[in-house]
C-alpha cells in the first residue's frame, strides 16, 4: 500500500510497518528454501517473506501490545508479501481466490474478522486493533499500472510445508485473463536457537 492511494499519515504508517518487518530475515534450517520466496511473470511480481514468533511478538510489543494478544500474535504463522504489478493494466488482488495447499489438506487463512473474534475475546484495546489491521494484506485491491502493495497475510501456525496458490483477475473491469500464481515449498518461520 505504499502508494499514493490514500492518505499520505496512513501511507507513511503502512509505509514504516513493512519497513521495519523486512528487518532481520527469519531464521532459515538447512535444507530449506532462502527467502523470500519469489514468484515473477510479465504482469506481476510477489515475494513472501515467513516471520518467527520472536519477530512478529517484538513487532507488535513494541506497539503497545499486550501480552495476551502477543500470544495469539505468536501462535499463528506470519507471511509478509509484497505484490508489485509490472503490467500497463490492473491486477485484481482478492484474498479470497488464494489458496493454502498442505499435500491435499487447505490450510484456512486467518482473515480480518477471525482476528477481530480473536480481539474482541482478548478485549484488545481499538489502537491496537487499527495498528493490526494496517499490518494486513488488503482483502481486495486493484493495482494500477506499477502499483506496489504489502502486508501481512496469517495462518495457523504449522510445521508442514505448503504452497501458495492464487488467481487474479485483469483489467480495469476484470475482463482480462485470469492470471496464476503458485509458491511451493512455503514454510512458517521458526524463532533462532537460544
Amino acid at each position: 500500500m505504499c502508494s499514493s492511494a490514500g492518505t499520505a499519515t496512513s501511507i507513511a504508517s503502512l509505509c514504516t510497518v513493512l519497513l521495519l518487518l523486512a528487518g532481520r530475515p527469519a531464521h532459515v534450517h538447512a535444507g530449506e528454501p532462502q527467502v523470500p520466496l519469489v514468484f515473477e511473470n510479465d504482469m506481476f511480481s510477489a515475494q513472501l517473506h515467513p516471520r518467527s514468533p520472536r519477530q512478529v511478538a517484538g513487532f507488535y510489543e513494541a506497539r503497545g501490545f499486550p501480552k495476551r494478544a502477543l500470544e495469539a500474535l505468536r501462535g499463528s504463522c506470519f507471511l509478509t508479501v509484497r505484490m508489485h504489478n509490472r503490467s500497463p493494466t490492473v491486477v485484481w488482488l482478492e484474498l479470497h481466490s488464494w489458496r493454502f495447499l498442505a499435500g491435499t489438506r487447505e490450510l484456512q487463512r486467518l482473515s480480518r474478522s477471525d482476528w477481530d473474534s480473536r480481539w474482541r475475546r482478548l478485549v484488545l484495546p481499538q489502537a491496537n486493533r487499527s495498528t493490526f489491521r494496517w499490518t494486513l494484506l488488503p482483502e481486495s485491491r486493484d493495482l494500477q499500472a506499477d502499483e506496489p502493495v504489502g502486508g501481512n497475510v496469517t495462518l495457523p501456525a504449522t510445521d508442514i510445508p505448503f504452497a501458495v496458490e492464487a488467481r487474479f483477475a485483469t483489467g480495469a473491469q476484470k475482463q482480462g485473463p485470469m492470471r496464476t500464481m503458485r509458491i511451493e515449498n512455503v514454510r512458517c518461520a521458526k524463532d533462532d536457537s537460544p
